[in-house]
């Protein structure tokens, strides 16, 4: 399996992770997700990831986090979704790495989805706590 397609089942995975949290009780969408997370990330990993990549992940994952505890008026996970394009595109060295094209959208999407699920809890708190 190529880097393309890995990428493709990580991010289309971490949708249908997304899809079980916001349906609970439909156990396929959370299977399936988790799965293609999983397969996906293996054969990322098979290929051995540059650290520069690793390190943008990582960057990424702690930039959304952040955005969904604190409120930064989007911009924490703004940087998370730069980051995790790039990420990607630096993920896998050489020739044979995930394609650009093909990256910096599906992240720009994923990104979209996540800050938007992020200020729907951040606001699902407040309102509980007033």
């Amino acid at each position: 399996m190529g880097p393309n397609t890995a990428f493709c089942l990580v991010i289309f995975g971490m949708l249908g992770v997304y899809c079980e949290f916001l349906w609970p009780g439909r156990v396929l969408p959370g299977i399936y997700g988790a799965a293609a997370t999983v397969i996906g990330g293996y054969h990322l990993w098979r290929a051995v990831p540059s650290a520069l990549g690793l390190e943008l992940l990582a960057l990424a994952a702690a930039c959304f986090l952040l955005d969904a505890l604190v409120s930064t008026y989007f911009l924490a996970g703004a940087v998370a979704t730069v980051a995790l394009a790039f990420g990607f595109v630096r993920l896998i060295p050489g020739d044979h790495g995930i394609h650009p094209l093909l990256s910096i959208p599906w992240c720009i999407v994923f990104g979209a989805i996540t800050m938007f699920l992020n200020w729907s809890a951040r606001r699902a708190r407040r309102n509980k706590q007033l």
